[in-house]
């Protein structure tokens, strides 16, 4: 059990609790496995769960095919983004711990994987019996979606200059 504690400590996600409240987090989270190459979870499904990587590296997929378009009409259907392993004590999946909403990247097992699974139901839970932890999680959530989304705008910034370039050319 200290090996877990000490692994979710080291998760931003679980910044700064203390080790009864990580104890309290496992009692909510269940231990799963993916072999290499399988699909985690689904870009596109409604998502009810978040993952903490605990052996092994995933790849974040997004598929380049807009609705509405022809996938003929595409050079390339699918562009991994990143790769997120548990050396980086790596979380996906939690903004689904906040909202039901479909999945916005597909998230494929690089190698075996070992994951912590946690369900949005269990979480709000868990956040309505202690307080103080449902607050620091949605803190530190609140934070890591924060970044995301200012490296995407980083990346909106850089893509649209890369265009706006090209454009000129033509």
């Amino acid at each position: 059990m200290d090996k877990e504690i000490e692994l979710l400590h080291e998760t931003e996600l679980f910044k700064d609790l203390h080790a009864e409240q990580i104890t309290e987090v496992l009692s909510i989270a269940r231990e799963v496995s993916f072999s290499e190459g399988e699909i985690i979870v689904r870009e596109g499904d409604i998502g009810d769960t978040m993952y903490i990587i605990l052996e092994g590296s995933v790849d974040v997929v997004k598929s380049l095919v807009m609705d509405g378009m022809d996938e003929d009409e595409t050079t390339g259907k699918n562009k991994v983004f990143t790769r997120l392993s548990a050396k980086d004590h790596a979380v996906f999946g939690e903004i689904a711990l906040l909202e039901e909403f479909r999945r916005t990247a597909t998230i494929k097992a690089v190698t075996d994987c070992v994951l912590y699974e946690i369900r949005k139901d269990d979480f709000l839970k868990l956040a309505e019996w202690d307080y103080a932890l449902g607050y620091r999680i949605l803190l530190n959530l609140s934070r890591i979606v924060s970044a995301r989304l200012r490296k995407a705008d980083e990346d909106t910034i850089k893509l649209t200059t890369v265009l706006s370039f090209i454009l000129k050319e033509i």
